[in-house]
């Protein structure tokens, strides 16, 4: 899709904006080892992108969301509404999950897409990844070994 879209975006002076995960940062999701590999590649592909877009005027960054409330745990998981709800209000509440102590919306994650795209905000911004999790990279490392 970014082949197809670079004519268009030269030409506009547009932007890339991938979307990733903080597994991709390093924080292993044990039980989906594969969508862990996945980000990554989103992330690398981000840089790879940036030094080759850069002469075109395109810039290409990520973001990379922590815990949102969607139905991706319906969606990948099979849960129920109400499992999901119950694992939102859980880990949304810890601290030691997510230090701001709620569960992020799409559109703190919109609000960011939105920052990196829009050129007069973040020019000097390229190859980039915009952690956007309330906080849970910074508490990960720290108590994943207690």
């Amino acid at each position: 899709m970014t082949q197809k879209a670079i004519p268009h975006l030269a030409k506009t002076r547009g932007e890339i904006v991938n979307v990733s995960s903080i597994v991709a940062l390093g924080h292993e999701w044990q039980s989906r080892p594969y969508y862990s590999l996945a980000k990554a590649a989103v992330d690398q592909y981000t840089r790879a992108a940036a030094i080759d877009l850069i002469e075109e005027g395109i810039r290409v960054n990520t973001v990379n969301p922590g815990f949102v409330k969607t139905l991706f745990h319906e969606a990948e998981f099979g849960w129920t509404a109400d499992q999901a709800q119950e694992f939102y209000d859980d880990i949304g509440s810890n601290k030691y999950a997510i230090p701001v102590g709620f569960i992020g919306r799409p559109e703190h994650i919109a609000k960011a897409i939105a920052f990196l795209a829009d050129r007069n905000s973040s020019e000097f911004i390229v190859g980039q990844n915009l952690v956007v999790d309330g906080g849970t990279t910074l508490v990960l490392g720290i108590h994943a070994a207690k």
